[in-house]
């Protein structure tokens, strides 16, 4: 009987890795535990699942105690689920990115390469660099750590640049509240992430990766150096007949900021982590003065699964999280409305729910009568809102907003680099300004919308540019929770 588990952080951090080692400590010959990939169903970890007659039968919430009464009478059972495939929450799912989870054991290239994965690389050698960046650019592929960028342009510029070095860089600096798509995908399916680093290689011209993992993922990095070396074993990784490229992971500084793109650079750099003016853009003039391709994680997984041969790339992972029943990674088209994914996914009633903030802790807060709009950045943008990296953390009918504001403010400042005055000074003003409401409530508000827009319009990163869409959809949509009335 094979028996599957997933060692996920989430799992681990409710008890996986114990149930894991009394099913190993059983030593039973008929009894073949394997650590498998999470199904990321957060809400029902520890998961297991048991093979029988070639369907995989799960059981939710599991705890040490339930292990031998599951073994023993496993169709008769309370925690019994039924066949996983069947379940509404992942029939309803349309996964593109993620089609490996539950379906491999993370550090089994034998596994990965079953689920067709390399092929991408055949692929991929097979064509010219400018034919593979022309593929890019018809499938309309985008940056998905928030900017929504056109792919293809930073592909094509650091190909374009004439230089005896180039660099590949992997954003795995996931520090937005709400948003743990990045982190799956490294811990679950590591080699798609090692497979998608080594074809941009390729394409651009660049022989050396490099993997910025932020500090908070000690799961993903034991796993991602695993990977890298199996990589490497198996001759993908460095020197072959048909190119070379060399992988190496570097940790994050712990600071939210170092997600901008050229603070980054400059953490590997051994210097601070502060942002750099722009132009010269990081295609042109990146790590140590070299064209640098930089995506995050998901933008490369995408490639992957374009040149693998998928027709359908224009998903929307969305991680759903906060006050709901059901949380975690629901990747679907990108017509789901945020009604439905609260109700049908999160399980949860509307009723109960006030506000979601969606795009991290930069994302406007959304209230109750715009749940009909569509999560796809297109449709958010024409209210105002941002998708960012796709993350949906929920707010209960009892919550106070201003609590919540005055919260990321101290965010905000805390993780404010300081390069930039507008975001320096303008986070700590602006805590000043709202702890002060709902005293002299037309002046604050007047000097808080301009402070607002000098900050949108000159801070050097997101960080000050966007702090605007969470102060003024609070005191737009929950003006009750400042006591200042309507606005």
């Amino acid at each position: 009987m094979n028996v599957y588990i997933s060692l996920d952080t989430t799992a681990q951090s409710v008890g996986s890795l114990d149930i894991y080692n009394k099913l190993k400590a059983q030593n039973k010959p008929q009894l073949n535990t394997k650590a498998y990939s999470t199904r990321a169903l957060m809400w029902l970890e520890p998961l297991l699942e048991l093979e029988h007659n070639n369907q995989r039968l799960a059981y939710g919430n599991v705890n040490e105690k339930d292990i031998d009464d599951i073994l023993q009478n496993p169709l008769n059972n309370k925690k019994y689920l039924g066949n996983i495939e069947d379940q509404p929450y992942l029939k309803n799912q349309h996964r593109i990115i993620f089609r490996h989870l539950g379906k491999n054991n993370p550090t089994s290239i034998e596994d990965y390469i079953n689920l067709g994965g390399f092929s991408a690389l055949k692929n991929c050698l097979k064509q010219s660099p400018p034919s593979i960046i022309d593929k890019i650019k018809k499938a309309d592929i985008r940056g998905r750590g928030g900017a929504f960028f056109p792919a293809y342009i930073k592909w094509q510029t650091v190909l374009n640049e004439l230089s005896d070095v180039k660099y590949v860089i992997c954003n795995a600096d996931e520090g937005d509240s709400g948003s743990f798509a990045d982190r799956l995908i490294m811990e679950n399916d590591p080699f798609s992430l090692i497979e998608a680093m080594i074809i941009a290689g390729v394409v651009v011209g660049a022989k050396e990766g490099i993997i910025y993992l932020r500090s908070e993922y000690p799961n993903a990095k034991k796993i991602l150096e695993e990977a890298i070396e199996i990589a490497y074993k198996n001759n993908y990784l460095g020197k072959n007949d048909s190119y070379c490229f060399d992988l190496r992971l570097i940790i994050g500084a712990g600071a939210y900021v170092c997600g901008e793109e050229t603070a980054l650079i400059e953490s590997l750099e051994n210097k601070r982590g502060l942002v750099r003016p722009r132009p010269p853009v990081p295609a042109v003039s990146g790590l140590f003065n070299k064209p640098t391709l930089l995506n995050n994680v998901l933008s490369f997984i995408d490639i992957v699964r374009l040149l693998e041969g998928s027709r359908d790339i224009h998903t929307t992972p969305l991680q759903l999280s906060g006050a709901c029943r059901h949380s975690g990674l629901f990747e679907v088209s990108d017509d789901i409305t945020i009604e439905e994914l609260i109700s049908e996914f999160g399980a949860t009633s509307i009723d109960d729910v006030k506000a979601v903030q969606i795009g991290g802790p930069l994302g406007a807060f959304i209230p109750k009568d715009k749940f009909h709009l569509k999560l796809n950045n297109d449709e958010l943008n024409k209210e105002g809102f941002i998708l960012g990296h796709a993350s949906v953390v929920v707010f209960d009918k009892n919550t106070n907003m201003k609590d919540i504001l005055l919260n990321l403010l101290n965010f905000y400042k805390h993780e404010s680099c300081g390069k930039c005055t507008p975001c320096r000074i303008g986070q700590v003003r602006l805590k000043e300004i709202l702890m002060d409401l709902p005293n002299n409530t037309e002046s604050n508000l007047n000097l808080l919308y301009e402070l607002l827009d000098t900050m949108k319009e000159a801070s050097l990163c997101g960080l000050g540019g966007l702090t605007h869409l969470s102060v003024l959809s609070a005191l737009n949509y929950f003006s009750g929770d400042f006591n200042i009335g309507e606005l």
